[in-house]
């Protein structure tokens, strides 16, 4: 099943590389991090809205994730629910724990509210 391999992509990959639209109709591919909890995806922008695939995937709404020649391509929304986005913090400290610093930016109160849920398509 498709959305499997994307789960399972996006939970075993360091670095996942998402794809967003450009206005134009092009693509941009750009490395970011995802967790999964509890089946469900979820990524963050650790730059909050001055990131541009962050900005794309909110006009958009969708995004497609690259694992070399397979494509996964997802709906994305944000999440507003403090009890879920405690759960992805925790997943964030256990999967890049090893990261230091840009692990500590990315649970950073000012960004936790740029976690979005990824729902394969």
């Amino acid at each position: 099943m498709v959305g499997d391999n994307a789960v399972d992509y996006l939970a075993r990959t360091d670095t996942v590389r998402i794809a967003t639209e450009l206005r134009d109709g092009g693509e941009v591919v750009t490395p970011i991090w995802a967790v999964v909890v509890d089946g469900v995806p979820y990524v963050r922008s650790g730059y909050g809205d001055t990131s541009k695939w962050y900005r794309r995937v909110r006009r958009t709404g969708r995004a497609t994730f690259v694992d070399g020649r397979q494509r996964y391509p997802a709906s994305v929304e944000a999440v507003h629910d403090e009890r879920a986005i405690a759960r992805v913090d925790e997943a964030f400290r256990a999967k890049y724990a090893r990261y230091g610093g840009p692990l500590r930016a990315m649970l950073a109160p000012e960004v936790r509210g740029y976690t979005m849920r990824v729902t394969p398509r």
